[in-house]
């Protein structure tokens, strides 16, 4: 057992002085974060893999394999009669998976801790797999795909978009729920060996938190045991595509607003130095689900194009139902993007050039001293509200293990404490670029959008009531920015995640 124990620095000191260290007893890496008065426990099993370990030709059976897991009946119960059990403990099984993880998480009162225990294991060591669950995981993945990425949610559709052009070749380069295609070809016995395969010890990272006993949680680790050991499934990644020119893929949908994507791959992750003062600038330009970006004053408040414009230097999942950064979703390689949307047909060209401004002209200017120190401030305070919950924090703290760094709320208050004006405008100057970046619009009448940007000819705003003297002139250097893509795609959105 590979054991991780946060609590605050003065007490872990006294915890550990003195104390030997215990026996292995498996090889499940185990996270705890007590909390003796706290009712509720929360438990997460991550298990490290994701839809990087999808073979070519089944692209989803990872997410597949998770679903049969945490959505699923076991060898001794149905699945009705497992969400029949988990009621009265007023408790449920999560279960996700992302490029990289697959986590099955719940939280329980203390009270009924031993039956959501059971339940648990039984779960995860005697999943039923029956034809049943099979069929009805596999017909919500293509759901997923056809009817919410397609059809349902523009936002989704471009987010997942902008990761598969980015990263197209590369083993993040299709969404976890998989393809059409690959998930037509998968069978019950294809999960059966993946999970075989990859449902070991040595992939489980075990994390508890709240006011459990040690006791209980040594029967855990123990009966999780029972696992096989196996070996490691961590996949050595490639290095991502390098992005060359302004390429552009337009997803033609009916649809009566416009969504842009843009980004590029970013060669840090939270685990290094240089994402910390990154952080700052980015926030400064674009800040999810806040007022205070760069990109949401010019384009929404001066200008009243859209409804949000953000930017991101890691992937931000579920967009549409979170307004702060999630956990279970880590991953080693990340990338930088911005959203612009929605946005009407006629001011989209301008809202692309408006955005690139922005990013230009952070990078080429910086930030002054006051805004520095009121972003910094901001970002030092706001990252304390990511993790309220018990569950959260939990997930945040597993999270920092994935990624061999200290607890990330806590590196964030660190280094907001000693970062400097002139290391965030140095990461600025080195990460932030609109030269080169790979594009995504969802869009209708996707023939004449491309032909607006082949053209390249200037875009200028109409606006219904003037906006200041200082907007105007800053229009007519946006309106006549030269975007110059090398390349545009038209995709229809019916061929969309289909192989």
């Amino acid at each position: 057992m590979r054991k991780v124990l946060f609590v605050p620095f003065l007490i872990a000191a006294l915890l550990t002085s003195g104390c030997a260290p215990k026996t292995p007893q498996s090889a499940i890496e185990v996270v705890e974060l007590p909390s003796a008065d706290s009712p509720l426990i929360a438990v997460e099993l991550m298990f490290r893999v994701g839809s990087i370990h999808d073979p070519a030709g089944k692209e989803g059976l990872a997410a597949l394999t998770g679903l049969m897991l945490g959505q699923a009946g076991t060898a001794q119960k149905t699945y009705k009669e497992i969400i029949d059990a988990l009621y009265p403990m007023a408790s449920s099984f999560e279960v996700g998976t992302s490029r990289e993880v697959t986590v099955l998480r719940g939280e329980v009162h203390r009270e009924r801790l031993d039956e959501y225990t059971a339940l648990l294991e039984e779960v995860v060591l005697e999943p039923g797999f029956s034809e049943d669950d099979f069929r009805r995981n596999k017909e919500e993945l293509e759901a997923y795909l056809t009817n919410t990425l397609r059809a349902a949610s523009d936002e989704l559709l471009g987010l997942e978009a902008i990761q598969d052009v980015i990263f197209a070749g590369h083993p993040y380069g299709h969404a976890p729920q998989g393809t059409v295609q690959g998930l037509a070809s998968i069978t019950l016995d294809d999960v059966r060996e993946f999970h075989r395969q990859h449902y070991t010890q040595v992939n489980l990272m075990l994390g508890v938190a709240g006011g459990y006993s040690p006791s209980w949680l040594e029967g855990l680790e123990e009966r999780l045991a029972s696992l096989p050991e196996g070996t490691p499934s961590t996949l050595e990644l490639p290095p991502p595509p390098t992005v060359e020119g302004r390429e552009f893929t337009l997803i033609d949908k009916p649809t009566d607003s416009v969504g842009i994507h843009f980004g590029y791959p970013l060669p840090i992750t939270r685990a290094d130095a240089d994402y910390y003062p990154l952080m700052i600038a980015n926030s400064f330009l674009g800040e999810h689900r806040t007022f205070h970006g760069r990109l949401m004053q010019q384009l929404r408040g001066e200008r009243g194009l859209n409804y949000g414009d953000y930017s991101y230097i890691e992937h931000w999942p579920n967009p549409p139902f979170t307004s702060t950064p999630n956990p279970a979703v880590p991953r080693r390689q990340q990338y930088f993007s911005v959203w612009i949307r929605p946005v009407v047909p006629s001011t989209a060209h301008f809202a692309l050039r408006a955005a690139l401004h922005e990013v230009d002209r952070l990078a080429n200017e910086g930030m002054t001293q006051e805004e520095f120190e009121i972003t910094r401030e901001f970002l030092r305070n706001y990252s304390k509200l990511w993790a309220q919950s018990l569950a959260t924090r939990l997930g945040f703290l597993m999270d920092s293990r994935f990624y061999g760094m200290e607890y990330y709320i806590d590196e964030i208050d660190r280094h907001m404490a000693e970062v400097t004006l002139e290391q965030v405008n140095a990461a600025a100057r080195r990460y932030l670029s609109a030269d080169a970046f790979r594009a995504v619009f969802v869009t209708a009448d996707a023939e004449q959008v491309a032909a607006a940007l082949r053209a390249d000819e200037p875009s200028p705003m109409e606006y219904n009531a003037p906006p200041s003297e200082e907007v105007l002139a800053a229009d007519e250097t946006i309106e006549a920015r030269l975007v110059e893509p090398s390349s545009v795609s038209v995709v229809p959105v019916a061929e969309m995640f289909e192989n």
